[in-house]
């Protein structure tokens, strides 16, 4: 009998269909569990990561009683901590998942976070209190990171973007959860009796108890094994050298620009925009430090409402139009928007809510065009390094947000941390006037 006798006679393995989950479709061994489990992942992150910076001003007000005067400062240098902390922890983390797995250290970087905001409230002073906010900064750095690995591994390639915008989606709900709900908690405890400090731990307790309870559901509800998609590792000096040196494309260095100012972004209305919002709900309306908390939360939710509606809405410009232009039209939204706040002196005036709204909407729109800018410009050949190159002018522009948003918001006014980046988010947005002729829409190299 001949080989192709053989083979005829020998029926091939039929490959297995995909399993769906909607409309995607899941890698082998994927199950609807554990991309269920995923997507909690993608809802709890997302308000760990707005309860932090949300709820720290009534934390530094009533437990650790810093001056108001002062709480921009410390506000500031919290966020910078965090941040360093996440651009020294990103790239370990992936590396380390890997070799172990995404489960352990998604599990991991919930039971940090958890950890971490166990302690905040029990601390007695302001260092201490820098020390559980950078143990809970390590934890959201690994989930993090564990936020882009592990969708790379459950879905197949054709409907990944699909998958991303289901993040977007579960990203939006929770930071609006967040606003509505839990940073409401101090003043409902207090409502039932409980004395000021006691609601605010209590608070904190419960949603470490959220975090530590989302670590055991990731330990039983996502994949075990070995990562499918390996996490790109690119050494510092050759990932600046070799992002730098594609930043002469006009393109790259329109996304790097608009990285530095849209992650900017975010941490300004985490930060900033809520400490202004509980200081005047309880220097000026004479609120308790829970109710002026729970005001700021409608108006931190009216932004995030807001970016919700916007998310969806930036995409179908880009689509309509280019990836420039939806970056230059998202950037100068936000500049008018961050400048706006000049106009406001109650916060929870009409004008108020208006410029809260202008500012999420800025705010997710930039964050999105910028990403899927970066994502066209990119050349295959540097493309991880191009995109560490983007992922680090960010996470400047949160550090200088931070670093100088503080002494601006304690030494001018509330509103100069927004007016800082409204200029540069006006810069920003000409500098792409000027090179958009230049920026070749196409696919990436």
């Amino acid at each position: 009998m001949s080989q192709s006798q053989v083979d005829d006679a020998v029926p091939s393995t039929p490959e297995p269909k995909p399993v769906r989950f909607g409309p995607l479709r899941l890698s082998a061994g994927t199950t609807r569990i554990n991309i269920s489990t995923y997507y909690w992942m993608a809802l709890t992150s997302i308000m760990m990561f707005t309860f932090i910076p949300a709820i720290q001003t009534a934390v530094l007000t009533a437990i650790l009683d810093v001056p108001r005067d002062q709480q921009g400062s410390v506000v500031g240098i919290a966020g910078l901590l965090a941040e360093i902390i996440l651009i020294a922890v990103v790239g370990v983390a992936g590396a380390w998942s890997d070799r172990i797995g995404r489960r352990p250290v998604v599990a991991g970087g919930y039971a940090l976070i958890g950890l971490g905001l166990a302690m905040a409230p029990f601390v007695g002073g302001v260092l201490p209190y820098y020390v559980a906010r950078s143990i809970a900064a390590v934890g959201v750095a690994m989930v993090t990171v564990m936020l882009t690995a592990v969708v790379a591994d459950y879905v197949r390639n054709e409907t990944r973007g699909t998958a991303n915008g289901f993040v977007g989606v579960c990203n939006g709900i929770g930071a609006v959860a967040t606003y509505f709900f839990l940073v409401k908690l101090p003043d409902i405890f207090e409502g039932s009796g409980m004395g000021e400090v006691a609601a605010l731990r209590t608070t904190y307790l419960v949603v470490a108890g959220l975090a530590l309870l989302t670590a055991l559901a990731m330990q039983l509800g996502l994949r075990g094994g070995q990562a499918i998609v390996q996490t790109e590792r690119i050494p510092l000096l050759k990932l600046l050298r070799e992002g730098v040196t594609e930043a002469r494309r006009p393109g790259v260095s329109f996304a790097y620009t608009s990285a530095f100012v849209a992650r900017a972004d975010l941490a300004l209305v985490g930060a900033y925009l809520t400490l202004w919002a509980q200081q005047y709900g309880s220097e000026v309306l004479g609120l308790s430090e829970a109710e002026a908390l729970a005001k700021a939360g409608i108006l931190l939710g009216v932004a995030n409402g807001v970016a919700l509606v916007g998310a969806p809405m930036i995409g179908i410009i880009a689509d309509k139009l280019t990836r420039t232009d939806a970056v230059i039209i998202s950037l100068g939204t936000a500049a008018v928007g961050y400048c706006a706040t000049l106009l406001v002196d109650n916060p929870f005036s009409l004008t108020g809510y208006l410029v809260a709204a202008l500012i999420g909407l800025g705010q997710v729109c930039a964050v999105i065009s910028s990403q899927v800018l970066i994502a066209e410009q990119a050349p295959t050949r540097t493309r991880g390094s191009v995109i560490g190159t983007f992922s680090l002018s960010g996470g400047i522009g949160i550090m200088i947000a931070f670093a100088a948003g503080g002494p601006l918001y304690d030494g001018w006014r509330p509103a100069g941390p927004f007016v800082l980046f409204g200029v540069l988010a006006a810069v920003a947005c000409v500098y792409g006037l000027i090179v958009r002729s230049r920026i070749t829409h196409a696919e990436a190299d």
